[in-house]
């Protein structure tokens, strides 16, 4: 009786949540604010598209990524400001065994012999410094084109998860949609057992059937039991992954509305897949890598070349004994240039070189592999609606047959495999309608969600 139990399930490992945000976050730059959570035992009625906006403006995964994103951003101003130097205010204090000189010795303090000199054995001194980096090679404007095209990276990925969660939430609502359907299924099918099983028994004691009739009803229903309690364990686990990808408790009562039964299509014009796939987020990203690649060769080059800074101080000295205070400046331009570093400068720079070709080829088998995902998504979008149209027609002929087979056996014409096998491919039709249904949205979302556009709708 194996071969004619019903048998629908959905692999709920192929069911990423991705944890990242477009810009469409409410909170993408403050502090997150958590969102009001009903109380557990309120029920969470959800459309589709509730379920998207829901996802997008409250997941805490999707608010760290923007976090993230803002983050870099910062980063990449504060490399820029290095160009305008560093001012600091400076205090110290020293106690010395015997008095020491203040201040620096001058040609003014030396007018008035050594004994006029300030000595103390206690001294204060404070002040400002500054630095101002005049020219180091380049190496402040590559390290600041950088962390700006980190920044661009962290933005480009925040748009990018946008999408790939849309996708995410509409694959977790089918597909529990798709496992409420074959827990009916399998519910409808376990209570029409029950009743041949209880009406088979009445004729095997009458002595109108014989007993392996009932004994394979008897094996059909405990299947279908057991079929049934694992696609309600499945429908448990998929509406738990997404009431977690929705920011709300696993436990959370869920009521979703059904799958429309208008289904997104592909527009009828051409579509330029190339275009499409040099603007989507992992090709994007990878450009930037080998932008960020070059740049930062360019860092390791500006090693070989000279410096030039100008550093200065101006200082306030104040010490035991010493009436008033002395007060003394400075300014100072500094070259330097590198003339030997063991090699390890060359070496960095070897490996600059390195990563640069590395990001390029990376960038080459990016674009590949996203042109070949595109062609797998297209194909799975056909497949799809071809089901879909064929899961239709075939619980209509399922249903018709299960019908028949009734009457057959009711009437002594047919046998009791017959009629379990009927039933069961209705139910499994209607298990595969569902499952269908969820395909087609799957395939449209995972299509936008690769172009990063609303080319299925």
């Amino acid at each position: 009786m194996g071969g004619y139990t019903l048998r629908f399930g959905i692999g709920l490992g192929a069911v990423i949540v991705l944890v990242g945000v477009g810009p469409t976050s409410s909170h993408a730059q403050g502090a997150p604010a958590a969102a009001p959570v009903p109380a557990l035992g309120d029920t969470v009625h959800l459309g589709l598209a509730d379920a998207i906006r829901r996802a997008l403006d409250e997941n805490p995964g999707l608010q760290a990524v923007a976090q993230q994103a803002h983050a870099a951003d910062r980063a990449a101003a504060a490399a820029f400001r290095q160009h305008f130097g560093d001012v600091q205010a400076v205090a110290w204090t020293s106690r010395y065994g015997d008095a020491q000189l203040l201040r620096p010795m001058s040609q003014e303090l030396m007018a008035g012999g050594l004994a006029s000199l300030p000595f103390a054995q206690d001294q204060a001194h404070y002040g400002l410094t500054f630095e101002l980096p005049l020219f180091v090679g380049g190496k402040l404007v590559a390290l600041s084109h950088v962390a700006r095209l980190k920044a661009d990276e962290a933005s480009a990925l925040v748009e990018g998860s946008g999408w790939q969660i849309r996708a995410n939430v509409t694959t977790m609502y089918a597909a529990a949609q798709a496992l409420t359907a074959a827990t009916a299924a399998y519910a409808s099918e376990v209570a029409s057992l029950e009743t041949t099983h209880a009406r088979v028994a009445l004729m095997v004691q009458q002595g109108k059937r014989p007993d392996v009739d009932l004994l394979e009803i008897t094996d059909a229903l405990e299947e279908a039991r057991a079929q049934l309690a694992a696609a309600d364990a499945d429908r448990t686990q998929m509406r738990a992954f997404l009431l977690a990808l929705l920011d709300y408790p696993p436990d959370q009562p869920l009521a979703l509305d059904p799958l429309p039964n208008d289904f997104p299509t592909l527009r009828a014009d051409g579509v330029d897949w190339n275009t499409l796939v040099q603007h989507a987020t992992p090709v994007a990203t990878a450009q930037l890598r080998v932008e960020q690649a070059r740049s930062g060769k360019q860092a390791t080059r500006a090693d070989f070349l000279p410096a030039l800074s100008l550093r200065g101080n101006l200082l306030e000295h104040a010490g035991s004994g010493v009436a008033g205070t002395f007060q003394t400046w400075e300014m100072t331009a500094q070259v330097s240039i590198p003339v030997f570093s063991g090699g390890r400068t060359v070496a960095a720079y070897q490996g600059a070189a390195a990563a640069e070709r590395a990001a390029t080829l990376t960038l080459r088998q990016t674009q590949l592999q996203q042109r070949a995902e595109i062609s797998g998504a297209l194909a799975h979008l056909h497949a799809a609606e071809i089901a879909l149209d064929a899961a239709a027609k075939r619980v209509d002929a399922a249903d018709e047959a299960a019908r028949i087979q009734g009457v057959r056996y009711d009437n002594g014409a047919g046998t009791i495999e017959d009629l379990l096998r009927a039933r069961t491919r209705a139910s499994a039709a209607e298990a595969f309608l569902a499952k269908s249904k969820g395909d087609v949205l799957g395939a449209a979302a995972r299509i936008n969600a690769l172009v990063e556009r609303e080319i299925v709708r």
